[in-house]
């Protein structure tokens, strides 16, 4: 579980020099088609992208295990895969091939500037967000929310920032309203093991295992406006009893 505890030793210098070149190696024959595949194919593009994960989780030595709690029935127009704890940038690899289907992201400024990791989405119509701009930020959403009805998916964290030592962090309004404007399936998502895989600062990637686990779906329709914050208690309450955000000890 990504709760406070210590973090296996970093791998060596030339050792993490050599990982790093044998996945950057991928990005040509992958990522560059993906990027440009993204404005007319999404699907392709995904699919690419996807490719590139899996080479890197090899490289690196991550084993990822996916739990998924809806046995691969997804039949909904339109869901948000909402992440409920976003602790390292191990995600980038980690999440995409866990989705059982294309979504784009709802994603910072931060995290879309980030060569193909942000750029991939970005061509393929994600949405970027500046919370600190809230005139964008409502733009985002309903830009977000628009897709969203006309079928499109999202995956997203309703934490917005990484926490560096595993615990919660405040939850945004953003995703709750996101999902109730747009009448959109939540599928609440669980991280176990990202954080001691890739701590936040570092950029060594320890070899280990992460699991993610797709909670049981959570339809929004019937919900209003004024149920966003009833909403965002019942999510943070579904990530505690899966062992999020305990205090360190």
């Amino acid at each position: 579980m990504d709760v406070p505890c210590a973090l296996p030793p970093r791998p060596g210098l030339l050792s993490s020099l050599l990982r790093w070149s044998a996945a950057c190696a991928a990005i040509p024959p992958l990522l560059t088609p993906a990027l440009l595949l993204g404005p007319v194919s999404q699907g392709a593009s995904d699919a690419l992208m996807r490719a590139w994960c899996l080479w890197a989780r090899r490289v690196f030595g991550v084993d990822v295990e996916v739990v998924d709690h809806n046995a691969g029935r997804y039949d909904a127009a339109a869901y948000v895969f909402l992440q409920l704890n976003q602790t390292s940038l191990s995600e980038t690899f980690v999440t995409p091939p866990a989705l059982p289907r294309p979504a784009l992201i709802f994603m910072n400024l931060g995290f879309a500037v980030l060569p193909f990791a942000g750029w991939v989405p970005l061509s393929q119509g994600s949405t970027v967000v500046v919370r600190q701009w809230h005139a964008q930020a409502r733009r985002a959403v309903d830009r977000a929310t628009e897709a969203l009805r006309r079928g499109a998916s999202y995956y997203m964290s309703i934490e917005g920032l990484r926490s560096p030592d595993g615990a919660l962090g405040p939850y945004k309004k953003g995703a709750a309203v996101l999902a109730i404007r747009s009448g959109a399936t939540i599928v609440p998502m669980v991280f176990h093991g990202a954080r001691a895989v890739l701590p936040v600062g570092e950029w060594r990637v320890r070899p280990g295992r992460v699991r993610v686990e797709l909670l049981p779906a959570m339809e929004t329709r019937g919900l209003r406006y004024e149920d966003r914050d009833a909403l965002l208690q019942r999510l943070r309450e579904l990530a505690e009893a899966h062992g999020l955000g305990r205090p360190p000890g």
